[in-house]
């Protein structure tokens, strides 16, 4: 995203901006926080949940595609949503008012903002539709492919708990459907680590919800 930046408004902000890691179950952004940053991930990936008894179950996640802190675009200073690192990596760092700023100001940069609302929103609105008319054993492929486009192929810390607090499901149902899609040559899942290692299989298993929202990310 920040590659849309003209040269002259890269230069403006660039003062603003520092790279930080992303740490692995890191919270760069408390739900009803202040959005004082905006995190512009680079590799790794950002979980957008929101809070239910005891965990957040999530709702949206991003990659190097967008950003989080879009609440402050659209006039809200708040976040609505805690926004917590599901895959180390590293990321922009940019101070919100200059980059508020820079958003008022027109051009690419607020082109490529509401653009990502409008995918960010898609995204919301499938997965939402997804949780409540599909089964486990679709939602946790869908998911996992989501993943994988994010992270290049990576293997994945994922722990049956975890997965059970993202999708909203029991740890049982978890561990069903991760069984089943080793069984089907899917996916390796061992001590918490998991890869992919038949792409098409996955994708077999998953709802069609997969693809709306990866073409709508342009991943597919």
């Amino acid at each position: 995203m920040l590659a849309s930046l003209s040269p002259a408004a890269a230069a403006r902000l660039k003062p603003h901006c520092e790279t930080v890691t992303l740490r692995l179950g890191e919270t760069v952004i408390k739900s009803k926080a202040a959005i004082d940053h905006i995190y512009f991930p680079r590799s790794g990936v950002l979980s957008f949940g929101v809070n239910g008894n005891e965990n957040p179950i999530e709702v949206a996640m991003v990659g190097s595609e967008g950003l989080a802190g879009l609440p402050l675009f659209l006039g809200v200073p708040r976040s609505a949503n805690e926004v917590i690192v599901r895959a180390g990596g590293t990321a922009i760092r940019m101070k919100a008012e200059p980059a508020l700023a820079e958003f008022r100001a027109g051009g690419r940069f607020q082109a490529a903002i509401l653009l990502f609302a409008h995918e960010l929103f898609q995204q919301v609105s499938v997965t939402a539709s997804c949780n409540r008319h599909h089964e486990v054993d679709q939602r946790l492929p869908r998911w996992l492919l989501m993943m994988r486009d994010r992270i290049d192929g990576a293997p994945l810390q994922l722990t049956q708990q975890f997965l059970s607090w993202i999708l909203g499901v029991r740890t049982q149902a978890i561990s069903r459907a991760a069984i089943e899609l080793q069984r089907r040559g899917a996916i390796n899942y061992s001590r918490g680590n998991l890869r992919v290692v038949n792409l098409k299989k996955l994708q077999a298993a998953a709802c069609d919800c997969y693809e709306l929202v990866a073409r709508s990310n342009g991943y597919v």
